[in-house]
């Protein structure tokens, strides 16, 4: 049973109890309908008012976490009112020299408390709720620009490198640094021929990141895809591919092992793509330029 519907169900059983006792004092005073419908029925009424919420709360998934706060504020008002009671029935004692009625006093502010020390717990719990959303995405819009900023960073090195291990070197860099993961392969293919710049990848063949890299040719260029572990990998975690360039005789392509857990939002997406773009440019300019060097020659 989870917390909140222990938490609900406490304060609904609560508001039943307030409403028998409230029926039960009412017909004591008066059996007469009237007297019943005004002397008594409102408070009625208010402790069905506190099921109810009892019933609301344990359907309420959202406010898990801030029960005990609700059931405090509910608690206090209890007692806030239950106080203020006494002291009017203190003051009749010493005014009129009698206690008369006092239990029905007593109950009625009793009920009035646990139900308005409830309303504001739940107004609290909802405030601090929302604080806490704003917290969130306050902490994830600065995440994210940390992040682009970072990615504009990389792009800036990345116009200035003139080979590929320099630009293999940096998008490791980068890819362990924005996403968390640590088994990166970036792999050159040319005339049906493959050749490893770089590999963190343990315990996987070369040949399996080899066919995985010939699979994202299938792919939009510098377009980043997660696709389930092929067979061949042995392993359970996803596999982020990357085909960062496509020439007719060449292209890189990165793979990347997620690990067991590893989630990644489409906002992370979105700066690793722009990462590759800044990738793809650079490693177009170094093929045209060897081009150029080899048709001179």
């Amino acid at each position: 049973m989870e917390r909140r519907h222990i938490y609900g169900g406490a304060i609904a059983v609560t508001g039943i109890i307030l409403t028998g006792v409230q029926i039960a004092q009412g017909l004591q005073q008066s059996t007469r309908p009237i007297v019943f419908a005004f002397e008594s029925a409102p408070f009625v009424l208010v402790a069905l008012a506190l099921a109810f919420i009892g019933g609301w709360i344990a359907r309420q998934e959202e406010f898990e976490s801030e029960l005990p706060i609700v059931v405090g504020w509910g608690v206090g008002g209890t007692i806030l009112f239950a106080s203020l009671g006494a002291l009017l029935l203190f003051s009749q004692q010493v005014t009129l020299g009698t206690l008369e009625q006092a239990q029905y006093v007593a109950m009625n502010q009793v009920t009035v408390g646990a139900v308005v020390g409830t309303l504001v717990g739940i107004y609290d719990a909802r405030n601090r709720l929302s604080m806490h959303e704003l917290e969130q995405e306050r902490d994830r819009v600065e995440s994210f620009a940390n992040k682009a900023a970072d990615i504009n960073n990389y792009g800036r090195e990345l116009s200035q490198f003139e080979s590929i291990d320099e630009v293999s070197a940096l998008c490791i860099q980068a890819m362990q640094a924005l996403l968390g993961l640590t088994e990166i392969a970036v792999v050159v293919s040319a005339d049906n021929q493959h050749e490893l710049v770089d590999d963190t990848v343990i315990n996987v063949e070369d040949e399996t990141l080899f066919e995985i890299a010939d699979q994202t040719r299938e792919q939009e260029e510098s377009a980043v895809n997660i696709r389930d572990s092929p067979p061949a990998l042995r392993r359970s975690e996803d596999v982020v591919t990357v085909l960062v360039t496509d020439h007719e005789d060449s292209s890189v392509a990165i793979v990347a092992l997620t690990g067991d857990t590893t989630e990644f939002g489409e906002e992370d997406m979105e700066l690793l793509e722009q990462l590759m773009r800044h990738a793809s440019m650079t490693l177009d300019q170094i093929h045209e330029a060897a081009s150029q060097q080899a048709a001179g020659q």
